[in-house]
């Protein structure tokens, strides 16, 4: 794909733009990691009283490359970089010459992407983010040195830093690159957004084309106001549909976008991970940011039969309870499921991860709910309701009418038994199975009903979800 645009660098021509221009990034930038990753209170007081100043002129005008040919992400994702990031997370270079690095990366590094990548992995993995100089910026407005030089002398900095370290050594491996400024989103509520800066990334030429990378969100996340590492080869050659997620370039020819987003276009796209596609989820409903709703919102995620996923419901501040969310797999779908308590503004929040890994579910996609009505509960789910991929077909609402006969019907994949039971009576009613299939006719009782199924290899009868009848 080809845009109607170039990009030729012109070292001389741009050298004093990037000199006077570098410092002033510093200035504006290095607050996108950790606004995006956590300690969002802080962040928040701290730009209640912080201005952002524009910059003064384009660094790399886009308008000056005729015209810029786009690479092909699919055919880098396919390439095997894992020696390239092992050489350069035990490169140990101690010294403080941009040449003398160079030099040492391109003896590992025969072609134009493996130069590329190995600038990349090496940044990323030695250098941490100062969440100390950025606390310094936005309290005091004093605000870090970004010269590459001295990124590389201490092995700290901001964004904009990464982002003068890496064009420094792509431009020593000969290597064409740009520095871009622009609007990266965090995890902020929606009217405390940031003017047009606050982030700066790279985009570098590889074999006659053009390719986006962010080696600060690369390089890991901020939490409690503490850099952890954690190496994220994602923001490497990053697909552009999928960057524009959450970078908005002050040049919109950096989108590298046969059709370029507007502001208004970026600012309703939902804010989307690096850890949705690395699970290879795809959006099948909802693709705006701000969703308004009548009553129930049901959003739907094509995702791998390996995955699982829970939702976070907040109102400001205040987290809701599970009687909010449900998630349920639906063949090749989770579908998310929202009941607002109340009239207002939401901020929906969906984490995934595969089923067998033992870590902590990751963020993947945000959004933002107006919620014109209130909605009835939905039941509360329990841990095996999501380990086993259960859906729940009905009833769909927490509280259940007493004395009453209420239909259920559950998809329980390989479930041997499921039961509908009454806490208080210590009534058990079977429910009728076929295959993965189970349903029927349950009495109600006042108190607590909940649902337990009994699986394979266990004599435990697991409980999956819970209702409430008074």
């Amino acid at each position: 794909m080809t845009a109607k645009r170039n990009l030729k660098l012109q070292p001389n021509k741009n050298q004093k733009a990037k000199q006077s221009s570098s410092w002033l990034v510093g200035t504006v930038l290095g607050v996108s990691l950790l606004l995006t990753v956590g300690n969002i209170q802080t962040a928040l007081k701290s730009f209640n009283n912080q201005q952002l100043v524009s910059l003064q002129s384009d660094i790399f005008p886009s308008s000056e490359y005729q015209p810029i040919q786009l690479g092909s992400t699919d055919k880098i994702a396919q390439q095997d970089f894992s020696e390239i990031d092992r050489i350069a997370k035990e490169l140990n270079y101690s010294g403080t010459s941009i040449e003398e690095l160079a030099n040492i990366l391109a003896q590992n590094a025969d072609t134009e992407i493996e130069k590329a990548r190995i600038i990349y992995a090496w940044v990323t993995q030695h250098i941490t983010y100062d969440v100390a100089a950025f606390l310094d910026a936005v309290n005091n407005d004093n605000y870090p040195d970004v010269n590459p030089q001295k990124v590389l002398r201490d092995r700290t900095t901001i964004c904009s830093g990464y982002s003068n370290l890496y064009f420094a050594l792509a431009e020593a491996m000969n290597l064409e690159s740009v520095i871009v400024a622009g609007y990266a989103k965090g995890a902020t509520p929606e009217q405390e957004k940031f003017q047009d800066i606050n982030h700066a990334w790279n985009a570098v030429k590889i074999d006659d084309a053009w390719y986006l990378l962010d080696a600060t969100w690369g390089a890991g996340s901020v939490r409690d106001e503490k850099f952890i590492a954690n190496y994220k080869p994602y923001y490497f050659a990053t697909a552009p549909n999928e960057f524009i997620n959450n970078h908005f370039p002050t040049d919109r020819g950096w989108q590298l976008l046969a059709e370029a987003y507007t502001r208004a276009e970026f600012d309703n796209l939902p804010s989307i991970s690096s850890h949705f596609y690395n699970l290879g989820l795809e959006l099948v409903s909802h693709n705006n940011y701000q969703i308004a709703a009548q009553n129930r919102v049901d959003v739907k995620l094509k995702a791998p039969q390996n995955i699982v996923a829970l939702a976070n419901l907040k109102q400001g501040t205040q987290e809701l309870s599970e009687s909010v969310t449900l998630v349920n797999r639906q063949d090749d779908n989770l579908v998310i499921s929202i009941a607002p308590p109340v009239a207002g503004i939401y901020d929906l929040t969906i984490y995934a991860k595969e089923n067998d890994d033992p870590g902590q579910y990751g963020e993947v996609i945000n959004y933002q709910i107006e919620a014109a009505n209130s909605t009835a509960k939905l039941p509360k789910i329990y841990g095996h309701f999501n380990q086993h991929q259960v859906s729940l077909i009905e009833p769909l609402t927490a509280n259940l009418k007493p004395n009453w006969s209420t239909y259920f019907n559950l998809v329980v994949p390989q479930a041997i038994d499921v039961q509908v039971v009454n806490t208080d009576t210590k009534k058990w009613t079977p429910l009728n199975g076929y295959g993965n299939y189970f349903a029927g006719n349950v009495e109600i009782k006042s108190g607590k009903t909940v649902v337990i199924a009994k699986f394979p290899g266990d004599d435990r009868y697991w409980q999956l979800v819970e209702y409430q009848s008074k």
